[in-house]
């Protein structure tokens, strides 16, 4: 008998006796049943040897017996999701399920954590949504972002103490000119499916990266040898070791275009590799040969469990296992951002302990103006906005529990100040008429927006505007496509922050279409300063906010709180830590 025709009957059991204690005759199981005598005591064995009941024949013919059941459905179901998370199936034990997946909430706590067994060390971590694109050449978001710089090398890297570059799969390169630069390519680095790196592999990479518009003035990229690269530039550019530490520039097999599942599966040179990565789970592994230095932890698995954060009051941090060999997860979080707790009232009050390490968000909320919409047409509608849907206004709306964590933004940066150039604000022409409506657009799984956007309905609806909230897939928000009157977004600026502002802000593709009101020489002339230097992203900024087409709304309070003893856990601008730093002392977990 299979397994499932055995839960079939001893759902049945269930059934008939919900009372799961009772006194009968294996021929009245039969009977009822309709089977065989025999047949009914083998499956009885079965269950028996499963530990689902007890059975306990009576004496002689005829005489009653006593049947126990052990489970309940709920119970079975549980033992049955265990079993498979044993085994490392998280995505059948939340399908098994079902609409009963809040069950699962104590037994995926249990398994989160760091754990140690034979000197191999993983750390699972819950997330709230499934990361299924782990692409360069496409629009990613912050996880994203952490993740790929864990999976991918670029030529150069971030120092994370100097903030400047430094090498990575370039151990050298030097500039032949103002327009003409070679780097020369670390020999013997091996991708994750074990073939050798080489310089036609760093041209079709950044040939993909010039089609974005960071990256327009590569005019030419040629392989002048097996392990160099040429790059020629159509305006000088002498910040070009800064700029290939970006995210668009890390290197990727020149063929991966015709490999399956690419952006789902990806192969890079980092220090992690993808084992799995499906709706319900993405598993990271320690790449042994990796070029640099190995990394520390040998397995990131994060879990992907919406119900976790749905139904539980307590942030993942409270969640320890009873095992001795299993310390607690670290717990990520940028307020809400990451647990998507469907009610904000449950959330922990803000209160820095030793094993949390804290500071602002560098980056945070913000809200676009469209320049195609007509009701922004003038510098002081724009000005009225800011002051209808100010941070202080939304502020005072949030709920007790949400206020101490967001922090009202002056700016791009929680350290800058900015304001908007023209003091007073008139309420637009086209708002004022009866049923007057404004079309905000939203990425969708992002699970703070909704409490945003519901502040701003009742703001505007205060001024007798009616706000229409629309979700956009994030790559047609990204891009800024479809027609809106505001667009509300996050960002987050890794180091360098400054350098990094002026990257987002003129090479966003949403931002492109409307920070400069669509004076598209302004924009080339803005671009043209930054890379130059002589316009820095702090100055950038206070030129862009002045004109109020790009207003901050928030900082979050960014915020981890580390796994017990473990060690090298640092948070990052991108809410993540480095897994090749993390490590667990010898003895700590048993």
């Amino acid at each position: 008998m299979s397994e499932s025709r055995l839960e079939l009957q001893y759902r049945r059991l269930l059934n008939l006796y919900p009372q799961r204690q009772v006194t009968l005759t294996l021929e009245d199981i039969a009977i009822k049943l309709c089977c065989s005598k025999r047949h009914i005591r083998t499956v009885l064995q079965r269950m028996q040897q499963a530990g689902w009941l007890e059975w306990q024949p009576g004496r002689g013919r005829g005489h009653h017996s006593r049947l126990l059941l052990h489970f309940s459905e709920q119970q079975l179901l549980l033992q049955q999701a265990q079993q498979l998370l044993e085994k490392g199936q998280h995505g059948k034990a939340i399908s098994l399920a079902g609409d009963q997946q809040n069950l699962l909430i104590k037994l995926l706590g249990q398994r989160l954590g760091y754990r140690v067994t034979d000197d191999y060390s993983s750390l699972r971590v819950p997330y709230y949504r499934p990361m299924p694109v782990l692409y360069p050449c496409l629009p990613l978001r912050r996880s994203e972002t952490h993740l790929l710089r864990q999976i991918f090398s670029g030529l150069t890297r971030v120092d994370p103490t100097t903030a400047q570059p430094e090498a990575d799969l370039a151990h050298h390169w030097t500039a032949l000119n103002e327009r003409h630069w070679r780097f020369y390519l670390r020999p013997g680095v091996r991708f994750h499916d074990g073939s050798e790196l080489v310089s036609e592999d760093v041209v079709a990479s950044l040939r993909r990266a010039a089609e974005q518009p960071l990256f327009t003035h590569l005019h030419s990229v040629i392989a002048s040898g097996r392990l160099s690269v040429d790059v020629h530039l159509s305006q000088p550019d002498p910040q070009l070791p800064l700029l290939l530490t970006h995210v668009a520039a890390l290197i990727l097999p020149g063929d991966h275009l015709s490999r399956k599942q690419f952006s789902s599966h990806p192969i890079g040179t980092g220090p992690y590799q993808v084992i799995d990565n499906s709706p319900l789970q993405l598993r990271l592994q320690a790449f042994n040969d990796y070029f640099g230095l190995r990394g520390l932890l040998d397995e990131v698995d994060i879990i992907v469990c919406p119900p976790l954060a749905e139904t539980d009051s307590h942030p993942p941090q409270q969640m320890v296992s009873p095992d001795q060999d299993r310390l607690p997860a670290a717990w990520l979080s940028s307020s809400v951002s990451d647990m998507d707790h469907s009610d904000a009232a449950g959330l922990p009050v803000l209160s820095p302990k030793q094993d949390e390490e804290m500071f602002p968000e560098k980056g945070g909320y913000f809200l676009l103006c469209d320049q195609r919409s007509p009701s922004w047409q003038s510098a002081s509608a724009r000005c009225w906005l800011r002051e209808v849907l100010s941070p202080q206004a939304i502020l005072h709306r949030l709920p007790p529990q949400v206020q101490p964590l967001w922090i009202p933004a002056n700016s791009l940066l929680p350290d800058w100040h900015h304001c908007m150039c023209h003091p007073l604000g008139n309420r637009p022409a086209g708002l004022s008429a009866p049923q007057a409506c404004l079309r905000l657009v939203v990425h969708r799984q992002h699970p703070e927006f909704k409490m945003l956007t519901d502040i701003m309905q009742a703001l505007l609806q205060q001024q007798g505007i009616q706000l229409q909230c629309i979700e956009a897939d994030y790559t047609q928000w990204w891009t800024g496509e479809g027609e809106a009157d505001l667009w509300l977004g996050t960002v987050n600026f890794p180091i360098p922050e400054e350098w990094n502002v002026g990257a987002w802000l003129t090479g966003m593709p949403l931002l492109r279409t409307s920070i400069s009101g669509g004076d598209q020489q302004q924009l080339d002339d803005w671009q043209w300063g930054w890379r130059q230097g002589t316009l820095s992203g702090k100055s950038l900024t206070a030129e862009v906010l002045a004109e109020g087409w790009l207003q901050p709304l928030f900082h979050h309070w960014m915020r981890l709180k580390s796994p017990g003893q473990a060690q090298g856990i640092k948070l990052n601008n991108l809410g993540w830590f480095d897994f090749s730093q993390t490590w667990m002392p010898p003895g700590t977990a048993r």
